[in-house]
């Protein structure tokens, strides 16, 4: 193999440009060329390529975000081709030939849940493809902890200790909106590190009667603030998420958001004590990467690109227990929720006394 596209797509997060080091510096050492697409699958459809070489990625690893360029829309075999009369096209065909006339032999994807499974299209349509693992959310299968995940609990335990000295000086409940979609982590870890008195996880329903009774017991007891560690996709028992918008031509249509306004509002009108919501948002996915996201994205970026080279493709790669692992493409997407039955920390922090929205 001679020539490989690398390709960053979905949602970014820390960690991405390590990988990309990796893959470049250890592909030219085996006389490698690595091609750069553009803005994830919006340039894979639309043939926008750079080379990618040595001088591109010298000490790009601290930087976050990453540096070809990523989006979390567009789907290569439903491709909107027509946007005026809302046309969709399977593109995958002519983008893969539109790759092989510039001597491209494989691809490396690094990307989440959609974006591999669009990976996994491409790869049963004759290109090699392996895939890389990323998601702050930490929800998939493949790779535990994903590209990102340990960045965004530092960011949102960071974001969160600042929220406590208003809430303190002020004598308020403070809700904390955190990403995560529908899996459970990355509030959990964060909510705990930053000392959360209250988290509410998309895997344990909530009763609002229970957390305003807990608000009101934690004032009552001397401390002058309580701070909600939220999951955008918390729900309350029996009702459903709190959705921001839909985004029909993404990889994922649901945009979660709004929790945290809605709660804040709900607690103070129970309790009577000042609530505000406080949404994290991207802040959870920005800046530079932590330490050991940058050596899981070179250790994965490096895998990746000794299986492609030795031919051996249509896996995705990740870690378990710190050692590398691969998986072929799976099928069907499913997402990684947590075992509140197994989990340490989760056990941990309720042994701790952090309520979880329900009376045991």
């Amino acid at each position: 193999m001679r020539k490989i596209a690398l390709m960053t797509a979905g949602g970014d997060c820390p960690g991405l440009n390590s990988v990309i080091k990796a893959v470049v510096l250890s592909a030219l050492k085996k006389k490698i060329e690595v091609i750069g697409i553009m803005d994830g699958y919006k340039g894979f459809v639309e043939k926008t390529y750079k080379k990618l070489t040595k001088n591109d990625v010298n000490s790009i690893e601290t930087d976050g975000g990453t540096i070809i360029g990523s989006s979390n829309k567009e789907c290569p075999f439903r491709y909107l081709v027509d946007p005026k009369k809302g046309k969709y096209a399977d593109m995958v065909e002519p983008s893969i030939e539109a790759l092989r006339k510039i001597g491209v032999e494989g691809m490396i994807i690094i990307g989440g849940d959609g974006t591999l499974d669009s990976a996994r299209v491409i790869e049963e349509a004759g290109m090699p493809v392996i895939g890389i693992p990323k998601t702050i959310d930490n929800d998939m299968i493949a790779s535990n902890p994903t590209i990102g995940f340990r960045t965004a609990v530092e960011n949102a335990v960071e974001a969160t200790r600042k929220v406590k000295t208003t809430a303190y000086s002020h004598r308020r409940v403070m809700v904390v909106e955190m990403m995560g979609r529908t899996s459970g982590y990355l509030t959990l870890y964060g909510g705990f590190a930053a000392g959360a008195d209250i988290i509410l996880l998309p895997e344990k329903d909530y009763n609002l009667k229970d957390v305003c009774n807990k608000v009101n017991e934690i004032m009552e007891s001397g401390k002058r603030f309580v701070i909600v560690a939220a999951s955008e996709a918390a729900k309350e028992k029996g009702k459903e998420e709190t959705i921001s918008r839909i985004v029909e031509d993404s990889f994922e249509q649901k945009r979660y958001g709004g929790i945290a306004d809605k709660l804040a509002d709900e607690i103070e009108k129970a309790t009577g004590y000042e609530t505000r919501p406080v949404v994290l948002g991207h802040i959870q996915r920005g800046g530079e990467p932590c330490t050991s996201d940058i050596i899981l994205g070179a250790r994965l970026g490096d895998y990746a690109l000794n299986l492609i080279a030795d031919g051996r493709t249509g896996y995705i790669v990740g870690v378990q227990e710190s050692d590398l692992v691969k998986m072929k493409f799976p099928k069907e997407r499913v997402a990684r929720l947590l075992d509140l039955e197994t989990n340490d920390v989760y056990r941990t922090a309720r042994d701790m006394g952090i309520f979880f929205g329900t009376e045991e």
